[in-house]
């Protein structure tokens, strides 16, 4: 077969950018497009490999593992080891996903328009085919993880207890996928509570953007917040709690989910 590096290129960046979508989502964490379309840019240069036999570093597990690490990184940013570790994590289960679709396909049907050399693979079909193809499975994907977070929900009640100097304020909170306001200097994740049961000085202002606009939020940092659930229970500083309006019976604040998923 012969191979187009133009195309082995933008196929892999295409691929790649579907990876990271699926990474962003599974991982509740909201990148700004441009740094997918570097860490997808990084991912089409690396597909290039493919040509490149005598790069023998490149083509070991621990060059494949750099460049993942690469990716992750220039996507995601560094917060902690953690958080990069869980990120790298569903960063090759979403690999793992789609190359299984892809190997089944070439193991069962044996297509001549699919080449895999060197773990990269190359597909010789047009591209509006392959554009096409690659947004369905994009919606496919995103309406499996929209149905999941949503059976989900039903049962994420948490117990928060929010410690604030010799004041403990006790409330109910749901964990919200839609909730992704984090502190723009420290990048911590922000608690919306209701703010009936809460009253502080402002220490910094949150803006946020929603399908009914946009405007900012009072937020402080309590010295501590637990979250519970069930037997499971922990704590975390890393926070910080803004106030606004929760319009529910059921609970009092808004978690970012971040912060139970990391």
């Amino acid at each position: 077969m012969v191979i187009y590096v133009d195309v082995l290129f933008v196929v892999n960046f295409f691929i790649t950018y579907l990876l990271l979508l699926l990474t962003k989502l599974i991982a509740k964490e909201n990148p700004k497009t441009i740094r997918l379309l570097i860490g997808a840019f990084i991912g089409g240069v690396y597909s290039l490999v493919i040509l490149l036999d005598e790069l023998n570093f490149l083509l070991t597990a621990l060059g494949k593992i750099l460049v993942s690490i690469v990716i992750v990184l220039s996507v995601f940013g560094f917060k902690r080891i953690t958080v990069m570790l869980k990120n790298l994590g569903i960063f090759y289960i979403s690999n793992m996903l789609l190359l299984g679709v892809i190997l089944a396909v070439w193991l069962i049907f044996k297509p001549d328009g699919i080449a895999i050399h060197n773990d990269v693979v190359y597909f010789d079909i047009p591209a509006r085919i392959l554009l096409l193809s690659a947004l369905a499975a994009y919606l496919i994907a995103l309406l499996i993880v929209r149905i999941y977070n949503r059976t989900l929900g039903k049962n994420e009640i948490y117990s928060l207890t929010i410690y604030k100097g010799e004041e403990q304020i006790h409330m109910y909170a749901f964990a919200d996928t839609g909730n992704k306001l984090k502190e723009p200097f420290s990048d911590y994740p922000v608690i919306v509570v209701d703010s009936s049961k809460i009253s502080f000085d402002a220490q910094r202002i949150i803006p946020f953007h929603s399908v009914g606009g946009e405007g900012t939020l009072k937020a402080f940092k309590p010295d501590k917040v637990v979250i519970s659930s069930g037997k499971k229970s922990f704590e975390t500083d890393r926070v910080y709690i803004a106030a606004s309006t929760v319009d529910s019976k059921e609970f009092s604040a808004i978690l970012n989910p971040e912060i139970i998923n990391v």
